[in-house]
């Protein structure tokens, strides 16, 4: 079944603010995960959880990007 034009078009506003708040989410995970690893004193289980919530938020976001380009091709 072929979609109309404004569900495509409504399909990518949804997915463009997904990536731009999974964007934000991966930064501030990001920032996080800095701070920690810089710490002189290294909080290691804080560190592994900062570094596994960071990969999962980058995982998720490639797939929004992934997604999002199919839609624009």
């Amino acid at each position: 079944m072929r979609r109309s034009s404004i569900e495509i078009i409504n399909l990518r506003r949804e997915l463009a603010y997904r990536c731009e708040t999974a964007t934000r989410e991966w930064l501030a995970a990001r920032a996080l995960y800095r701070r920690l690893h810089e710490a002189k004193l290294k909080d290691f289980l804080a560190l592994r959880d900062a570094a596994r919530q960071l990969d999962l938020l980058e995982r998720g976001r490639a797939a929004l990007l992934r997604d999002l380009k199919a839609l624009s091709d």
